[in-house]
């Protein structure tokens, strides 16, 4: 509730007073559906797991709310039940069915996206992708009332981040299987680093490439310089923070992540 009331807060000041609420995102490069599946120990958490778990978390915000998938597969949607089992999972899987899904905030604390067949052996094709970015608006709309929003393993899509409002172009690169350590940020709102699987895309610094500044990296890599971001996340996040944020804006925004990191950890802590 006293996240939920930051969060508030911080949109308010950010965007205006008719912003009541807004939604959570993360973006990653790891693939750990398909990892929590066939890495070395199938059902169990390991890292990619425990990762996804934090992950979902995370975009879910504390809602009770059911969730809401796009997994042209299996991966995503056997992990997650398994990792949360007792919510309620609708899954979307045809490009028709994208068409006709209700982005309903009143029914899913969060949309995920599974990770893409060109990571190797992961689930959503490119055209399944296009898809749901022909619903943006309405995925944009999905966000400004509070629903959360996870996109998985983009590999070598460049149109992988694209149905997020205002998000981002994917760079791709070729990121090792080790050397992640998770940030202050990263560390702040309980989103570890993944170690030991193989990854599949990098990301833009926030406020270049496409990538809005209101994103903050929360994963880097130590292998390669100068230490790309892994995973990003914006807190609060509504369309208009994502779309145009002024100089004066994003120091606001600044603090107010600061603010939102130190309640989420204190949630966190007071939860186990």
């Amino acid at each position: 509730m006293k996240k939920a009331l930051l969060t508030s807060v911080a949109v308010v000041a950010l965007v205006g007073a008719n912003a009541a609420y807004a939604g959570n995102i993360t973006l990653t490069g790891h693939d750990n559906d398909f990892h929590w599946n066939f890495g070395g120990s199938p059902g169990n958490a390991g890292p990619a797991g425990v990762a996804l778990q934090d992950e979902v978390d995370f975009v879910r915000n504390g809602s009770s709310l059911g969730l809401l998938t796009f997994d042209q597969g299996t991966e995503l949607t056997t992990a997650l039940a398994s990792l949360f089992p007792g919510v309620t999972i609708t899954n979307v899987s045809t490009i028709a069915g994208v068409g006709s899904v209700a982005f309903n905030p009143a029914a899913y604390s969060a949309m995920i996206v599974a990770s893409e067949t060109t990571c190797g052996g992961c689930d959503n094709s490119a055209a399944f992708i296009a898809a749901i970015t022909a619903r943006k608006t309405d995925i944009g709309t999905f966000l400004d009332a509070g629903g959360g929003i996870l996109g998985l393993a983009g590999a070598t899509d460049p149109a992988a981040y694209a149905y997020v409002p205002e998000s981002a172009t994917n760079p791709g690169g070729s990121p090792p299987s080790t050397g992640y350590f998770a940030t202050a940020l990263g560390i702040s709102l309980d989103l570890p680093e993944v170690n030991g699987n193989t990854t599949h895309n990098f990301f833009s610094e926030p406020g270049s490439a496409g990538l809005s500044a209101a994103y903050g990296v929360t994963e880097r890599n130590s292998f390669t310089t100068p230490n790309p971001a892994e995973t990003v996340a914006c807190v609060g996040c509504t369309t208009a923070i994502l779309a145009a944020p002024e100089p004066a804006s994003l120091a606001l925004l600044g603090t107010g992540l600061l603010g939102l990191a130190a309640a989420w950890r204190r949630k966190r802590r007071s939860s186990t």
